[in-house]
């Protein structure tokens, strides 16, 4: 009998913490993250400016791919311009991290943020405080030192045409990422000269996925954008396969 009251009392407790569980879970409305502003007003170069120095190969095609996949959807201006809140950021910052860390594809990434969405799931915000609005441009002196290589680097990339000045001495903060992946390329055993060609093979491709979309943004809507994100992330993700293959092989 003494075992069946335990059995009994455990059963109970079981209920009770169940009951508990179900208790604490509250359906929340919005996207997560709920207690971040969602109030857009940060820029795409804003956002790569907050996001690069920890994901370096974010680019604003990659932006523009995770809103054509619904998982970070910012707001837009009257001229179409994206502008993003917060809590996007944030957002952004956690769909990376899944895919960075974790390798998991956008359709489980999908699930999580629903998850978070709804209250099911729970995340803990890791966004930093956002200051002032960054500077439109950068100097020579800034990139270099963000991006991690000497002034002598930069000219070189400079000189070959893999990173161009969009005013006397000032570079868009966007050309970051493609500093610190040339730096890493370069440390690797690379050199500049074949990195100039790695770069005119990605231009081209950039160029057919723009032509891709070139009749889809003729007829106006969000489709052109989703194509030539589509586009651009198949053939970062075939040149990194056969890259990938041939070391392995």
């Amino acid at each position: 009998m003494a075992q069946a009251a335990r059995r009994t009392a455990a059963s109970s407790s079981s209920v009770g913490a169940e009951s508990r569980d179900a208790r604490s879970f509250e359906a929340l409305s919005g996207t997560w993250p709920h207690a971040l502003s969602h109030e857009p007003m940060l820029r795409v170069s804003d956002v790569l400016q907050l996001v690069q120095p920890q994901f370096p190969t974010l680019t604003p095609s990659k932006l523009r791919f995770l809103d054509s996949h619904g998982l970070v959807t910012p707001g837009r201006t009257a001229s179409g311009y994206r502008q993003y809140s917060p809590a996007d950021v944030e957002r952004l910052r956690f769909v990376l991290r899944q895919q960075r860390d974790h390798y998991r594809p956008l359709t489980v990434i999908r699930e999580q943020l629903e998850a978070l969405d709804s209250g099911r799931l729970h995340e803990p915000v890791t966004l930093t405080e956002i200051g002032e609005t960054p500077d439109d441009y950068l100097t020579s002196a800034a990139v270099a030192e963000r991006g991690g290589v000497s002034p002598d680097t930069l000219a070189a990339l400079e000189d070959a045409g893999i990173v161009a000045r969009s005013v006397p001495d000032g570079f868009e903060p966007a050309v970051l990422p493609v500093v610190v992946a040339s730096a890493a390329y370069l440390q690797a055993g690379g050199d500049v000269r074949a990195l100039r060609t790695l770069v005119l093979a990605a231009r081209r491709e950039a160029d057919r996925a723009e032509a891709i979309s070139a009749p889809l943004r003729r007829k106006g809507g969000g489709e052109a954008e989703a194509a030539a994100g589509d586009f651009g992330e198949a053939a970062i993700a075939a040149f990194s396969a056969v890259v990938r293959h041939q070391v392995g092989g």
